[in-house]
């Protein structure tokens, strides 16, 4: 037998060594594994010593108890970044979640009547006074909403819509597939790029339940298009005494120029109600800047129905949804918008981010073989918004003399706190306007982690 193989403690006594500092649960999984690849690599001849045995437990516990989902800095520049969960909250927000996590609430108790009430009533009064809406309902995430209002309007009957609006959203869901589960039977009408107001007429049947529009949030088409404006569509659809159904997605929910100080032709929902479209839908965490919810705006009695559809349960949102959503609706109701982090970090100025990128790059200078410098370059909406939007920004750059540009990435990445940016040229960027402030001295703790230099 190796002689290193008598060697290994036992069991027990690694655990008694750590069970007073850590769970002794977790102590006790983490010794036996870490033993046992050990006992491999000494019996394949790729271990000649045992130091660092402990030190190597030690790691394996800290890696088991630390959560899946953790904080990490998004230094990439894409504001509404999906993978790292879109929208963050208004820190008002945050505290309100808290508060009402912590306790009971009215979630469905009416206070003034003592008896059950709606989930829905904690934000559909606001929701209607920002947007003008005569009624409303929040579900889990937009999809939910789509698929709710087709379920609602159109099971077993058909939906018209443009044939160059039957998108993908993000996770491979297609808007066909949706409205296929929904029940609706969908008819595509124009072509990829053009699409006009007697194609819709002409597709209007006894069969016909619903017309609907679907912002191409996720992308833009040029050249030789057209498409049926909301107006006409409006009109149709009265002449027609149907229903018209606006899917914006990206859930703007008052004009682009009085929010961002610029167009770029996206919908929003006040828009939506005040040209008369009879329901719309969109998302709460995207350019509206809440939680992940699907926000429905409409006509009383749709929107009634859709409340009295049973998927509308289990589509419904929690109640540290609604905490965070209502708080983020009243900073709009209060005309503070630029507490929200997402409108702030879309409107920040060019001169606020270069002073900011220069803060970090006097932060990080001085590293050995890291050369830091400051770029302008831009940043993106994200999140499937505003997709021909370039945000000019600033970047602190950095290239490694030892390190290849992905081994740095790699190694900031599953530092503590993580920080993601972007490859670009060989450098690895950091996008300030992703960046909070707070974040800044965080960043330098992160790359002397990743750096090997604590």
């Amino acid at each position: 037998m190796n002689p290193l193989l008598r060697q290994l403690p036992q069991v027990s006594k690694l655990v008694e060594r750590f069970k007073g500092t850590y769970p002794e649960a977790i102590v006790k999984e983490a010794v036996r594994d870490v033993i046992s690849r050990y006992r491999a690599e000494i019996l394949e001849g790729a271990r000649n010593s045992l130091s660092g045995l402990e030190k190597d437990i030690e790691e394996e516990i800290l890696r088991r108890i630390k959560p899946n989902l953790r904080r990490v800095i998004n230094a990439t520049g894409v504001v509404i970044n999906t993978n790292l969960g879109r929208a963050p909250l208004a820190r008002e927000a945050v505290e309100y979640i808290a508060k009402i996590a912590s306790g009971y609430t009215n979630l469905e108790y009416s206070l003034s009547k003592g008896s059950r009430g709606s989930r829905q009533e904690h934000v559909e009064e606001i929701l209607c006074r920002l947007t003008g809406a005569p009624s409303a309902m929040v579900v889990n995430n937009n999809a939910g909403a789509v698929y709710l209002v087709l379920n609602t309007l159109a099971q077993g009957r058909e939906v018209i819509v443009s044939r160059g609006e039957l998108v993908e959203i993000g996770g491979s869901f297609r808007m066909p597939d949706i409205m296929r589960s929904s029940g609706a039977l969908l008819v595509e009408v124009g072509t990829t790029n053009k699409t006009k107001v007697q194609d819709y007429v002409n597709a209007i049947s006894e069969k016909t339940a619903l017309l609907m529009k679907v912002h191409r949030s996720n992308f833009f088409i040029e050249g030789f298009v057209e498409e049926v404006g909301v107006g006409y569509l409006v009109k149709i659809a009265k002449d027609s005494s149907l229903p018209f159904y606006y899917d914006i997605g990206s859930g703007l929910l008052l004009e682009e120029e009085r929010l961002l100080g610029f167009r770029t032709g996206e919908p929003s929902f006040a828009e939506c109600i005040k040209e008369g479209v009879s329901v719309v839908s969109g998302s709460g965490d995207k350019l509206l800047g809440g939680p992940q919810a699907g926000i429905i705006l409409g006509e009383r009695e749709i929107v009634e129905r859709l409340k009295r559809n049973p998927m509308a349960r289990a589509l419904r949102v929690d109640k540290l949804t609604l905490a965070s959503l209502e708080k983020t609706l009243r900073i709009y109701l209060e005309g503070r918008p630029e507490d929200i982090p997402v409108i702030r970090m879309l409107t920040e100025k060019e001169t606020a981010l270069k002073k900011k990128a220069l803060k970090l790059k006097r932060l990080l200078k001085g590293f050995k073989d890291l050369e830091v410098g400051v770029l302008r370059d831009v940043s993106r909406p994200g999140g499937g918004s505003l997709p021909s939007l370039e945000l000019p920004t600033y970047c602190v750059v950095l290239k490694h003399r030892k390190l290849s540009t992905s081994e740095l990435s790699k190694r900031l990445r599953l530092s503590d706190p993580p920080v993601i940016g972007r490859i670009k040229k060989d450098l690895l960027f950091l996008d300030v306007r992703t960046v909070f402030d707070s974040e800044l001295k965080l960043i330098k703790v992160s790359l002397e982690k990743a750096l090997g230099l604590t």
